[in-house]
């Protein structure tokens, strides 16, 4: 069964996951920088690019939920979002970081645990992970 997480991890162990997930055809790596990352604006711009939206975000949170919980586009597997720098991200909007994150834990990573079984035809589950690195 697959456990999709929330995973705080050092810089050294972080190595070994981002190169297996580049081997992997079937996996789609994002890695954002949360030194770059001080708005909704700078986070969805870059969330959309990574994940190829077919549509933008911006002002429409419901529609990036959609979006990040149907990524069929992709015709991967596997998702890996990496936030380097996490202590960085969103340093002067906690309650914007405290909602992403929370968005991942109680929305995003559900659904692609099991959820989308559910609720889209043939709908499979398929890994998604998040590491926040320090």
């Amino acid at each position: 069964m697959i456990q999709n997480k929330i995973y705080h991890v050092k810089t050294e162990e972080m190595e070994m996951i981002i190169q297996d997930a580049q081997k992997s055809k079937n996996s789609c790596l994002v890695e954002l920088h949360g030194n770059e990352i001080q708005s909704w604006g700078d986070y969805i711009v870059r969330i959309e690019e990574s994940f190829k939206f077919p549509s933008k975000c911006y002002d429409i949170i419901d529609r990036y939920l959609d979006w990040i919980r149907d990524l069929m586009w992709l015709r991967k597997n596997s998702y890996v979002i990496v936030i380097h720098n996490y202590r960085e991200f969103l340093k002067q909007e906690p309650s914007l970081k405290k909602m992403i994150i929370d968005d991942f834990l109680n929305v995003i990573l559900p659904w692609w645990q099991e959820e989308v079984v559910n609720c889209v035809v043939e709908g499979k589950p398929k890994s998604f992970n998040v590491y926040l690195v320090d």
